[in-house]
């Protein structure tokens, strides 16, 4: 499954939102379902790191990492792609 951030959208939220819809399960009710978002990665961080800085372009690559019984990758562009 694939999912597009919007560009106000974070990252984390945009992952929580892919995974909601992909397992039928309310945004909200994910944590207790799956376990909070922070024990596979911080949000923080994931948040930040595509972040564009006018001292380096570190706005490239992506992300891998398991959260929910999926395979989360995350990219520059805000696509989200969840592998099962």
């Amino acid at each position: 499954m694939n999912y597009q951030a919007d560009p106000e959208q974070s990252l984390s939220e945009a992952v929580l939102e892919a995974v909601a819809v992909a397992t039928d399960v309310d945004q909200l009710a994910l944590a207790d379902e799956f376990d909070p978002l922070y024990h596979a990665i911080d949000p923080s961080a994931l948040d930040s790191l595509f972040r564009e800085r006018c001292e380096a372009d570190r706005a490239v690559g992506s992300v891998t990492f398991e959260y929910a019984g999926f395979l989360v990758s995350v990219d520059r562009t805000g696509q989200v792609t969840l592998t099962s």
